[in-house]
């Protein structure tokens, strides 16, 4: 058993393995030999830039550059990534030079959601030829270059993408109840998903980063949980709890503010309490996570005190 850890489920590496688990590279890529991601960081960021002048990113501000498994010439190579246009089976978003160590940080942030009992679409870290980390996520919308059809919230509340930081999540969770197939369970789920978000710092989730997404046989539901970051840690001046209002506000939330919106969307007072029981009981998970991540010491000790002083502050520990 070596010291260095998986970048898929960060349990440690026998000697012989490189970056990841032969079962956790054959979990995500489907190959049990990882892929080979050809780029170093300067050439990440200059394809970037060309990628947002070009228009052919994935909607969002941050570069994410579509990916694609070629076949390798010889059965002893791995498979290699190619970046191609919108239609590949994965999102790769680089490091970049405005927010620190974001790849590290949006992937055990997505860990902790996990952690939690939440949904979480499948992801990983994948290291660049220069030896620096990336994030990667499988594409939930596709299937065998099949388009699954998936409505983000912009779209369901008939807002511009420029206008996705305006509205409430009242609103989400009106739009959910009319257009969901499971209405009761996806109400619960996405009110998790906003407590989450506000005990890991995040005021990013817009609402473009909630979505309802058809699934065969069931029709439309809530998806996944994708685009989770501790915002708080990486944005200078974001004091914000959240990216949209509850209760009328995006600042100094408190424990009220969600009692509110649950009562708003008619969970009952034994829901509302098993909901502040699991996170409670997820939090020392949290911090453990967060110790074996693959983010910088003062980061990890940042995020422990974020989390610890959003959890104070509605009063889920004392």
């Amino acid at each position: 058993m070596g010291n260095k850890r998986c970048l898929f489920c960060y349990g440690f590496l026998e000697k012989e393995n490189i970056d990841f688990h032969p079962a956790c590279s054959r979990k995500f890529f489907e190959t049990k030999t990882p892929p080979v991601l050809p780029y170093s960081e300067n050439e990440m960021l200059k394809l970037g830039e060309q990628v947002i002048k070009s228009q052919t990113t994935v909607t969002g501000v941050q570069p994410k550059l579509s990916l694609e498994l070629s076949k390798p010439s010889g059965t002893s190579e791995p498979q290699r990534f190619t970046i191609v246009g919108l239609w590949g089976n994965y999102i790769l978003k680089p490091p970049t030079k405005e927010y620190r160590n974001l790849p590290e940080l949006e992937d055990v942030t997505m860990h902790l959601a996990s952690l939690a009992g939440i949904p979480a679409v499948p992801h990983s870290l994948i290291r660049l030829n220069s030896g620096s980390l990336s994030y990667i996520t499988k594409r939930i919308d596709r299937t065998n270059h099949h388009k699954i059809h998936m409505e983000d919230m912009c779209q369901l509340t008939e807002r511009l993408t420029e206008h996705k930081y305006q509205g409430s999540y009242e609103q989400i969770g009106k739009a959910i109840i009319r257009y969901s197939e499971n209405p009761v369970l996806d109400i619960i789920y996405f009110l998790e998903q906003i407590l989450f978000s506000f005990l890991t710092g995040n005021a990013d989730m817009h609402l473009k980063n909630f979505s309802l997404i058809d699934q065969p046989g069931s029709g439309y539901v809530l998806a996944p949980a994708y685009d989770m970051v501790a915002s708080n840690l990486v944005v200078e001046g974001d004091d914000e709890d959240l990216a949209l209002t509850l209760n009328g506000k995006k600042k100094k939330i408190l424990r009220n503010d969600f009692l509110y919106v649950f009562n708003r969307f008619d969970l009952n007072k034994k829901t509302q309490e098993n909901i502040f029981a699991k996170f409670r009981k997820a939090i020392p998970k949290w911090h453990n996570f967060i110790d074996i991540s693959f983010l910088p010491p003062d980061m990890k000790q940042q995020y422990h005190d974020l989390i610890i002083r959003k959890s104070l502050q509605i009063g889920l520990i004392h």
